[in-house]
């Protein structure tokens, strides 16, 4: 890989003078947003049942003067939040996330995610009422499982905007991180039950099939990039041991940093599927069980941007340039239909020195504290200020849609 070299970001044109309008906004809408986060944190749904989230959001935002349609594009626990200026401009989106993690609540911080998504379009109208263009506030639901994003990109839903942003919660705050595409594939075989003992020749072993499928995934791993992972669980694997499994079942992961390369280690995978179908007399079906998740392509120079932009107001970011992490994120979608980051948002440190990670209970905890909220309300108006920049110096967008036209997407 090329080394990495930071975009120059030329901010001549000096959005300062917003920085006290927006700490002015924000102040006044921090005790709303805050609640929105505990509310949220409190009463923690899972994916595409996040009703009250959802509700929460959506009455803010209509309190904010926003036009809220619910069930944005047919998805139950959806929304699109929406202010116009009535001036010509851009057209900028920031996304929300809400939906929690099975038994362990908000242990990746969607709560907070909500938060700065709402309060950054809270914010940025003040910005679009001034210089012109609109906001946007996408509530997108099943970060964890199905991904709406993904969905949503699908259905054309990003295409229509000029850049796309949010920040997840992380320890410490950074740039937008690029994530690897994945696809979700549910292996099943078909055999012939029978006997195990009295008339095993009558039967066709599925799980016979189930092994010989795993045992070749295993050795076609031998082959495969560095950045490659393949990682499956059996689900069923029969029923008792006297009795010929007539069905097995597996549920594979398949990830990569392109999404090009996932799809040729798919159609690997499935002939490893088929050749242990055929060895056994077996019969094999393949299927899509969530939606396909593109790799996130952060685009730099709108990345850059934003980090100068929410340093102003007192956080240090990392910048972390081309890095490329193994899991997933439906913000991927995204970021193939319109220039989009993902901002690492720093909570701060823990009260007693521990590091913490996500997916964890001492993540959980952390979500909900006073000193993670203040710190992802400067996020808030980092993403506001940068707006500001957006709307203040066309130069701005034209680096920005150079980079996305340019971009490696495949």
């Amino acid at each position: 890989m090329a080394k990495y070299v930071e975009p120059i970001i030329n901010t001549d044109v000096n959005t300062d003078q917003f920085i006290e309008q927006i700490e002015t906004v924000v102040a006044e809408a921090a005790e709303d947003l805050k609640k929105l986060a505990l509310d949220i944190h409190a009463n923690p749904e899972l994916g595409k049942q996040e009703f009250k989230a959802c509700q929460w959001q959506a009455e803010l935002m209509r309190k904010y003067g926003f036009e809220v349609e619910e069930q944005f594009l047919g998805i139950s626990t959806s929304y699109r939040a929406v202010y116009k200026s009535g001036k010509p401009g851009l057209k900028i989106a920031m996304l929300a996330e809400y939906d929690a993690l099975p038994d362990i609540g908000h242990a990746c911080g969607h709560n907070l995610i909500a938060m700065i998504g709402t309060g950054s379009g809270i914010a940025i109208k003040s910005i679009v009422d001034e210089l012109g263009g609109e906001i946007h506030v996408i509530g997108t639901p099943a970060e964890e499982t199905e991904g709406a994003k993904a969905t949503m990109a699908r259905l054309g839903a990003f295409k229509e905007y000029d850049v796309a942003m949010m920040a997840h919660p992380f320890e410490e705050g950074g740039s937008s991180m690029n994530t690897s595409a994945m696809y979700a594939r549910q292996f099943e075989f078909f055999g012939k039950t029978a006997h195990a003992a009295g008339a095993p020749e009558e039967g066709v072993n599925a799980l016979d099939a189930m092994i010989n499928f795993y045992n070749l995934v295993n050795a076609l791993r031998q082959q495969t990039k560095d950045d490659a992972r393949i990682h499956g669980v059996i689900t069923h694997g029969g029923s008792a041991a006297n009795v010929i499994p007539e069905y097995t079942c597996a549920l594979f992961y398949i990830r990569a940093h392109k999404v090009a390369y996932v799809e040729e280690l798919f159609k690997k995978i499935s002939a490893c599927a088929e050749g242990a179908a055929i060895g056994t007399g077996c019969t094999c079906k393949i299927s899509k069980v969530e939606e396909d998740f593109k790799d996130m392509c952060t685009n730099m120079y709108l990345n850059e941007l934003s980090c100068q932009m929410v340093e102003k107001f007192g956080e240090k970011l990392e910048r972390y340039g081309l890095l490329t992490i193994g899991g997933s994120s439906d913000a991927g979608d995204v970021s193939y239909e319109c220039p989009a980051i993902q901002l690492a948002a720093g909570m701060g440190d823990r009260p007693d020195g521990q590091h913490y990670a996500p997916h964890t209970i001492e993540f959980t905890e952390m979500t909900c504290s006073q000193q993670a909220m203040d710190h992802c309300l400067s996020y808030v108006k980092g993403f506001a200020l940068t707006a500001a920049q957006l709307l203040s110096n066309p130069a701005h967008m034209e680096a920005i849609r150079a980079e996305f036209d340019a971009m490696e997407k495949i």
